[in-house]
């Protein structure tokens, strides 16, 4: 699919959804957005005895293609030619964020104010109605660009474990032997690792939408918004509540009862959230994606970082021919060991910048 014209990064419209001033962001990785919490909450997550087992175990069920059937079923799948507006808010946001493929897009009929993003190999993105009916359109757009930034960043693997520890918590154990593979420290890790994988899932919202202010006023609607009272709202005074609840921090039982609120949360503090947008639209980081100083994903997978060093991407699993995440040491489609083909990506890609940087110097 052709999804527009570019001149010099910037996309050029295709009907009055797309902003003529919206750049697009070529060969953008992920690295360059996500939040330091995020690939601190990663690593420790990682590091948890028994996790890269619970990924091996889980990954043997088809969850993804349950999903996309039950969706086929019961939802509404958005096309050029159904809920088209909805459809180009989605093009738009894959051209910006510079995505290989437009996943799939389903809108199901809930009152719940509500949207999420399963699978990796062939994401879906699901809106519920409720939600759809709540927003103005330039924050829908925020809304499937935040989805499209959980799939960017390769959030999706874990935020289906996150889901079973929801159900876990929810209803005190689960069959097909999930919540023994989910140990506790797992379970906890996981739900530390979700709230902090919004925060780099919103500043892609802010990266598409390019108007912070936009992703700001999804996420007070969300927070106690409705169509009737939205126009009643303040929002300084939302923001008031931030520096309220950071002032709540003086002794030890106000931590303790933080700790609580938080317990079992898959989302951040909602009011702390928001503010975090604010800040983001107004950093310098932000400034020098939009102005093309940015982390770009390479030909051969590997992510040239701001600093100009390398870090691994992904590969091809010789077992199953699936892409590869190569921060696991095995296969997560069929579970075969990678240590070997790591390694051997890793020499290739050090070959790779010896001879770069020799030809650099000659």
């Amino acid at each position: 699919m052709t999804l527009s014209a570019v001149s010099n990064g910037i996309i050029e419209s295709e009907g009055d959804v797309f902003d003529k001033t919206r750049r697009r962001l070529v060969n953008i990785s992920p690295e360059a957005y996500r939040h330091p919490m995020d690939k601190q909450a990663t690593a420790a997550l990682r590091a948890v005895p028994g996790f890269e087992y619970a990924v091996r175990k889980l990954s043997r069920y088809s969850l993804e293609q349950i999903l996309y059937l039950e969706m086929c079923a019961s939802a509404v799948k958005v096309t050029p030619k159904q809920c088209s507006r909805i459809h180009r808010l989605l093009v738009e946001a894959v051209a910006v964020l510079d995505l290989p493929t437009v996943p799939a897009l389903f809108l199901t009929q809930t009152p719940i104010v509500n949207a999420f993003a399963m699978g990796r190999e062939n994401p879906t993105v699901v809106l519920h109605t409720g939600l759809v009916e709540l927003l103005t359109e330039e924050e829908l757009l925020g809304v499937i660009a935040h989805e499209l930034g959980h799939v960017h960043c390769g959030h999706t693997v874990y935020r289906l474990m996150a889901l079973l520890v929801e159900l876990l918590i929810r209803y005190g154990g689960m069959k097909l032997g999930v919540g023994d593979i989910l140990s506790m420290p797992i379970q906890a890790s996981l739900l530390e690792w979700t709230r902090k994988a919004e925060f780099s899932a919103d500043r892609a919202a802010i990266l598409v939408t390019q108007n912070p202010e936009a992703v700001f006023s999804t996420l007070f609607k969300l927070t106690g918004g409705s169509p009737k009272i939205f126009n009643m709202m303040d929002r300084d005074e939302y923001l008031k509540q931030a520096e309220e609840y950071d002032r709540a921090d003086t002794g030890r039982l106000d931590r303790f009862y933080k700790t609580l609120i938080e317990a079992g949360k898959t989302h951040p503090i909602p009011v702390l959230r928001a503010r975090e947008t604010l800040r983001y639209g107004e950093s310098d980081e932000y400034k020098g994606i939009l102005a093309g100083r940015y982390g770009r994903r390479e030909k051969n997978g590997t992510v040239l970082v701001a600093s100009g060093t390398k870090q691994d991407g992904h590969i091809k699993c010789p077992n199953c021919g699936e892409e590869a995440d190569a921060l696991f040491s095995f296969c997560t489609h069929c579970g075969m060991e990678l240590k070997d083909v790591l390694a051997a990506a890793a020499a290739s890609s050090a070959a790779a910048t010896d001879k770069e940087q020799n030809e650099t110097n000659a």
